[in-house]
């Protein structure tokens, strides 16, 4: 199957691109949304985070080798220090984010049953994503360094751009949204292994 056709018959694409439209379209109607939407967009890179720990935590063959007191392993001990590394690392980057927003975004302003909504979606989106990897790829060997990088690459342009409205003390806008919606997109394009394979295994069954 071709890169296009599976990225129109995956459903997490079509999830994340619902998610950025309909978050466009209620801040167009509502400019008093941009503080929700600025904390959903925190909430989304949570959840990849999340799920990429789960993933690395997870991963049965990796394609590096890691030596542990004089012993060469891939796996084990070695795949859950890499991967737990990751989770302080990428939970102690977003908590002095959650102390920057909460000082510049109040808690006051949110719109909680759309943060709802938005949590929910995003989460179905990103654990159809989840399992596609565990299933499909269960037994091709993936690079865990390149797991820990992964996420860091399609979060950083995305807060980016909704962002810089406060750092350069710009009125946020329309089209921080839109190029925000974009990185989404294309973040989500380039680090989901399963739109470019040129081969398909067989499934393996399970999760982990």
């Amino acid at each position: 199957m071709k890169p296009l056709q599976k990225i129109l018959r995956d459903p997490a694409f079509w999830a994340l691109m619902a998610f950025n439209i309909i978050l466009i379209l209620e801040y167009r109607d509502d400019p008093n949304y941009y503080t929700t939407i600025v904390w959903i967009f925190w909430i989304q890179s949570v959840i990849i985070g999340i799920f990429n720990f789960f993933d690395m935590l997870t991963l049965h063959n990796a394609t590096e080798n890691f030596t542990l007191s004089n012993k060469v392993s891939s796996t084990g001990e070695s795949k859950g220090c890499l991967s737990f590394f990751f989770l302080v690392h990428y939970g102690g980057f977003h908590l002095g984010y959650l102390i920057f927003l909460s000082i510049s975004f109040k808690f006051s302003a949110i719109d909680f049953s759309v943060l709802k909504f938005a949590f929910l979606s995003l989460l179905a989106s990103t654990l159809i994503q989840f399992v596609q990897n565990k299933t499909v790829y269960r037994k091709v060997p993936r690079s865990i360094t390149k797991m820990f990088f992964i996420p860091y690459l399609r979060i950083v342009p995305m807060h980016l751009t909704i962002l810089l409205p406060k750092f350069l003390d710009w009125q946020p806008g329309m089209t921080f949204l839109i190029l925000k919606a974009v990185f989404d997109l294309i973040g989500h394009l380039a680090t989901t292994p399963y739109y470019w394979k040129d081969k398909t295994p067989e499934p393996a069954g399970g999760f982990i």
